[in-house]
C-alpha cells in the first residue's frame, strides 16, 4: 500500500508542477479560459511517462 501513495503522491506533485508552468507562462490568458488543451495533453504525456518507468504493481 506504501507503494500506492508514493506513486499518487509523486503524481500530484507532478501535475501540480505542469499546471503551475502553464499558467505562469501566459498569466493573462489563465483567467479566461477554464479548459486547456495544453495543459491536458502535457499531464496525459508525464503521468503516461511516469507510468511507464514506474508501472503500478500489486
Amino acid at each position: 500500500m506504501h507503494f500506492d501513495l508514493a506513486h499518487a503522491a509523486v503524481s500530484a506533485i507532478l501535475i501540480g508542477f505542469i499546471v503551475l508552468f502553464f499558467r505562469q507562462k501566459d498569466p493573462e490568458d489563465a483567467p479566461k479560459r477554464q479548459w486547456d488543451w495544453r495543459i491536458f495533453f502535457a499531464v496525459f504525456v508525464v503521468m503516461f511517462v511516469l507510468n511507464l518507468v514506474w508501472p503500478y504493481r500489486s
